[in-house]
């Protein structure tokens, strides 16, 4: 009943599936149920397989299975034959008709892949045996023994290259191990036992083959039932299995005289195999619950390898599509290079008109929306309103969330650079301030009449004044500079593809060049409307109109007070008048009395010097704001893509677009994973 079940075309179709998944999926992260055979140099490892397979092997004094052998064993109706093939190289399978020359060809190709000397390889031979004397379709995988000293020709770290190879085949769960252990040795000292134990702690997954029974000590039988010293009691149990010794290989004693021997063996030895059954005794029990375990690890785990090739090419498909597609032609780089440019635009203009993915809460906010009368509104309330109103700017320019937003922070910087501005200004209705007009004014005498002072006095005094801008100005150019640089190259960073790093370096160049271009041309500019600013002149109302309304006040004040003087207007008295909004930065009023010429064009040239400031302080913050606007957004931001795009022609696209090595092997790695999984698991649904 069981060799009709394991001999039915159910199971050998299945064993075929896995075995041609298994070739397919090779170096994929896919697990498959195989049978791995491990063992100890020069324990019988090839002697078992022999025995098993029917066939004789590569033997060395050194380490002879040198790459990874996978022995596939099939039934024949007729004709006995093999076939070979390497994982690598020239992968062309070759026929052999005579099977005594398999060992010569396991040897070839294993020179083939792992070289003359005596290194190891994890790339695998493939062995395909057609014989009319094998029992059940089985395939080992047969692994390099484990060598502890490297000899002449071989890597110093050969033990460890063997170990990573072992675990690599043994630490899957749908793996089985198929541990060669001389029966004379204590099972739970193998170093194969040691290293299976990592990854199954339990051993149920773990078959002993007793090698060179012949050589078995006392109680041998209860060490193979899992029972006393030196033995393990194991799930899927251990078989004693008899080898060729040397004698009987250079007789060249045939396999069907081995099994006869092996049989023999026991029967000669009652004293010790007796009592014990007979699916622990020889080479065809073992092949029978090799080819047992198989077809149940094949049926337990099959649908779990379905699942996960479907899992692996879901997450492979996913990860090939994030790769940008390869760009070969002037026109597929260019149409592609055009797209991060329109899209570079598209940012840089949206965040210029102020059209933001999201717009900030106005909540607990109030906007301007009504301009004071100079002439009626009091001077506290305008200073109070003001200051209101910075408060309220500096918490909104403090929003960390607006740093991206072009319009807002160009317009905060500009609103800053005013508030500087305003501060700069002496207090020209200081007592300070009126001690130095009267020093300038003595200084002139002679030079005009009493009561009309120099004209050259006030360009004097503001020229002085003037020098405090520089700094200011300079430091604005600065800041805009600073800003839009961190500004445009993050929108570059999110608009430009991060897999052409050579096309982004030499973009980020261009993007640099033209600011630093913008920020000189400013500079220059802003020293050109400094010196403009040395002519003291203005024809703008506001001027007269602040002189006028600051004159009609102090008259009001003086009227109230009983004390006006009809033929001047004298600086010094007992009343303190109050500037008005047009003086609303003043610290320290003067008292204005009858007292002199001088003190009364020391007063005017006061009020002069107050109301031209205010002029200069609106014209400075508009020009230098509407230039920085200027060269900065109109002749620089919202021209780069023009100067990004005219910076590269088209036949240098390729250069620099060019899809980088380790790209393309990404690429051509997951195309073929991806190819590998469907052709296995096309294979897979066929048979399941």
């Amino acid at each position: 009943m069981l060799s009709e079940q394991l001999n039915s075309s159910e199971s050998r179709g299945l064993l075929l599936a896995i075995d041609k998944m298994r070739e397919i999926l090779h170096g994929e992260k896919i697990t498959l149920p195989e049978i791995v055979v491990v063992g100890d140099q020069s324990v019988g490892k090839s002697s078992v397989l022999e025995a098993i397979s029917g066939i004789q092997l590569p033997r060395a004094q050194n380490i002879c299975t040198r790459c990874p052998l996978e022995l596939r064993m099939k039934t024949a109706q007729d004709k006995e034959y093999a076939t070979i093939r390497s994982s690598v190289g020239s992968t062309a399978e070759m026929r052999i008709d005579d099977l005594t020359k398999i060992a010569d060809e396991v040897t070839r190709l294993t020179s083939e892949i792992a070289g003359k000397g005596f290194d190891v390889s994890p790339n695998p031979i493939y062995l395909t045996v057609f014989k009319r004397d094998i029992l059940y379709d089985l395939t080992l995988i047969d692994l390099p023994g484990i060598t502890r000293n490297a000899v002449s020709g071989q890597a110093e770290n050969i033990y460890d290259q063997i170990l990573n190879l072992i675990n690599k085949y043994i630490e899957p769960p749908t793996a089985i191990v198929l541990h060669v252990i001389p029966a004379s040795v204590d099972f739970t000292t193998s170093e194969s036992m040691k290293l299976a134990k990592v990854f199954d702690q339990t051993c149920q997954r773990q078959l002993i083959a007793a090698s060179k029974i012949d050589k078995y000590d006392k109680g041998v039988a209860e060490k193979l039932q899992g029972r006393g010293l030196g033995s393990m009691d194991l799930q899927l149990g251990c078989v004693a299995v008899l080898n060729r010794n040397q004698d009987e290989i250079d007789q060249n004693i045939s396999f069907d005289t081995m099994k006869q021997r092996e049989k023999q063996f026991f029967i000669n030895h009652k004293e010790a195999f007796q009592h014990l059954p007979d699916e622990f005794k020889g080479s065809e029990q073992l092949v029978q619950r090799l080819a047992t375990i198989q077809q149940e690890r094949i049926r337990s785990t099959f649908p779990r390898v379905i699942k996960d090739l479907r899992k692996q090419i879901a997450e492979k498909k996913t990860q090939l599509k994030k790769i940008p597609a390869s760009l070969n032609t002037e026109i597929e780089c260019w149409t592609f290079f055009q797209s991060m440019i329109n899209a570079y635009r598209e940012s840089i203009h949206d965040n210029v008109k102020g059209e933001y993915d999201q717009v900030a809460s106005t909540e607990g906010t109030q906007l301007l929306t009504a301009s004071t009368d100079v002439e009626s509104a009091s001077e506290n309330d305008i200073d109070s309103n003001i200051q209101d109103d910075e408060c309220e700017e500096e918490q909104l320019s403090s929003d960390e969330d607006d740093e991206g937003h072009i319009a807002y922070h160009f317009y905060q910087l500009q609103r800053n650079f005013q508030t500087k501005a305003k501060s700069l200004f002496t207090d020209f209705f200081s007592n300070e301030c009126h001690k130095i007009v009267l020093r300038e004014i003595n200084r002139t005498a002679g030079v005009s009449l009493p009561n009309f002072p120099s004209y050259q006095i006030i360009v004097g005094l503001f020229r002085k004044e003037l020098k405090k801008f520089p700094d200011c100005c300079y430091a604005l150019v600065e800041q805009i500079h600073e800003y839009m640089y961190k500004c445009l190259l993050e929108l570059f960073k999110q608009a430009f593809n991060n897999d052409y790093p050579r096309l982004k370096e030499r973009l980020k160049q261009i993007i640099v060049k033209k600011l630093n271009d913008a920020k000189n041309v400013v500079l220059e500019r802003v020293q050109e409307l400094l010196a403009m600013e040395r002519r003291v002149f203005t024809l703008n109302h506001y001027y007269m109109d602040t002189v006028n309304n600051i004159k009609e006040n102090n008259k009001k004040k003086n009227d109230e007070h009983g004390e006006i003087n009809a033929a001047s207007f004298s600086p010094f008295g007992s009343t303190r008048i109050r500037s008005t909004p047009a003086a609303k930065n003043s610290t320290s009023s003067v008292t204005y009395t009858a007292v002199s010429n001088e003190a009364q064009a020391a007063k005017d040239i006061q009020i002069a010097l107050h109301a031209y400031s205010k002029v200069v302080e609106k014209r400075m913050s508009d020009n230098i704001g509407q230039t920085c606007y200027y060269h900065f957004i109109t002749q620089c931001a919202l021209k780069m893509d023009q100067f990004i795009s005219s910076s590269i022609p088209p036949s240098q696209l390729v250069q620099y677009m060019r899809e980088p090595q380790k790209q393309t092997y990404l690429r051509k790695k997951l195309t073929h994973s991806i190819q590998a999984c469907e052709e296995a698991l096309q294979l897979g649904l066929t048979y399941m």
